[in-house]
């Protein structure tokens, strides 16, 4: 059997679910994102709740203006259902997204019989234990500074372009605000042999108990030698000096080269993510 556990306002929700959330930050790490922006006032809630069993299966359900989030450690068939009972998928129209951990959000979709097309799928890994490099690289792993902007602000031009395709407000002088963004707060960093760069990376959430590395991108002609994984090193070594420190790192599924290298380097899959649109037109 299912329970639907429903709160008076969204702040009941956030106190029941806050422990479990940052608790296991990595995991939550998108639906965290979402809480920042509605707390900026760029997002909304418009339902928030829990679905459990009797088992100890329990899902965190949040409904945005045009997302759904699911995430759950634990979850039954019976949960599946209570989902079924509750949201009524097929009404959602075309681009609606639905995102969480992947088996949940999958299997959903799988027993609802709604056509879906999946947008992106990720492994999220952390780390705490580095395993030493076999092979250095030449080079070294340097903060971005001002002088770099030009060519750093077009690395991340190019790694939205790769990791997101053409979107609107992404253009060239986006990524370059962003590049400066995070020179300033010196948060970029960079893999450099005799003065040019090779490979950049960002740190997310550096001033949290879980940073992230993202943003990491090499120069297609400087693929192949060993820079990303060098420049990953370094800093996952910064971010891991102190005794129980961690960090992050969320991976696309689908590049097995890239997520070898990253468990090669000590990271270790935490779990899942997949982001989900529908495909039913607009009637």
């Amino acid at each position: 059997m299912f329970k639907i556990i429903e709160y008076p306002k969204v702040q009941d929700f956030f106190n029941k679910n806050k422990k479990t959330i940052y608790g296991n930050r990595l995991a939550h790490y998108h639906l965290i994102k979402y809480f920042e922006e509605l707390n900026a006032g760029r997002q909304s809630i418009i339902q928030a709740y829990n679905i459990t069993d009797d088992d100890g299966g329990n899902v965190i359900a949040v409904w945005g203006d045009s997302v759904y989030y699911l995430y759950a450690l634990k979850w039954s068939d019976a949960i599946i259902d209570g989902l079924l009972n509750k949201i009524e998928i097929a009404k959602y129209t075309k681009r609606f997204t639905f995102c969480g951990t992947a088996e949940l959000v999958l299997r959903l979709f799988e027993k609802s019989g709604v056509e879906k097309e999946i947008y992106k799928e990720r492994i999220i890994y952390s780390c705490d234990n580095l395993m030493p490099l076999v092979r250095s690289c030449n080079g070294e792993a340097c903060f971005s500074g001002s002088l770099d902007l030009d060519v750093i602000g077009e690395m991340y031009y190019q790694y939205g372009l790769e990791e997101w395709g053409e979107r609107e407000g992404r253009d060239r002088d986006h990524a370059r605000t962003i590049a400066l963004q995070g020179i300033q707060n010196e948060t970029t960093c960079h893999w450099e042999v005799d003065g040019k760069i090779k490979t950049i990376a960002s740190i997310l959430d550096d001033d949290s108990e879980m940073p992230i590395i993202g943003s990491l991108f090499t120069n297609i002609e400087d693929r192949g030698r060993g820079y990303a994984k060098c420049l990953v090193h370094e800093i996952a070594s910064q971010l891991t000096a102190e005794d129980g420190s961690k960090c992050g790192i969320i991976s696309d599924l689908h590049d097995p080269i890239t997520n070898k290298m990253f468990t090669q380097i000590g990271f270790e899959e935490i779990s899942r993510y997949v982001s989900i649109h529908t495909t039913r037109e607009t009637v």
